[in-house]
């Protein structure tokens, strides 16, 4: 089934009130436990998902409203991994700076006219797409990494 533009604004709307459900109560012991060794903690997603909205998803769309069909990078992740800034790394901060980003990326979407929807550009992992294209990469992205919470909540709470 392909989401419609309302869908797509709507389970954007939604990750912020979901990840502060799923992970405002935990404790510091349920936010850095790794499911398996390569595995990123909570934490790790919930930073992520503040330095993607950032740096990797609205830019990413800024340059597809600003720029003639660009040609977009790929993010590698275990160099941001690596290299990222640990200084807001409490789960308020982390909830609370994934809300601003979000916020701006849905002002920008929501300015959207149907010309803005259907711009392009070319990224080597998905070839040509259209902004709306990207939105649905940019939700599933969401709900790929609320999955991965939901899974790291459930192992930490069946270990010994």
């Amino acid at each position: 089934m392909v989401a419609t533009r309302t869908q797509l604004m709507s389970t954007l709307e939604q990750t912020h009130p979901t990840l502060v459900r799923l992970t405002s109560h935990l404790s510091d012991a349920e936010l850095d436990f790794r499911p398996e060794s390569e595995a990123w903690s909570t934490r790790e997603i919930l930073a992520h998902l503040v330095d993607d909205e950032m740096f990797v998803m609205r830019t990413r769309l800024e340059r597809m409203v600003k720029e003639e069909r660009p040609v977009l990078a790929s993010h590698d992740e275990k160099k941001w991994y690596r290299q990222r800034n640990t200084a807001r790394d409490t789960v308020d901060e982390l909830l609370s700076d994934f809300a601003v980003q979000r916020a701006a990326s849905l002002g920008i979407l929501r300015l959207f006219r149907a010309e803005e929807w259907e711009r392009t550009a070319y990224h080597p992992e998905y070839d040509y797409f259209t902004a709306e294209k990207w939105v649905g990469y940019w939700v599933e992205h969401d709900l790929t990494h609320v999955r991965q919470i939901e899974s790291n909540s459930a192992a930490f709470s069946k270990k010994p």
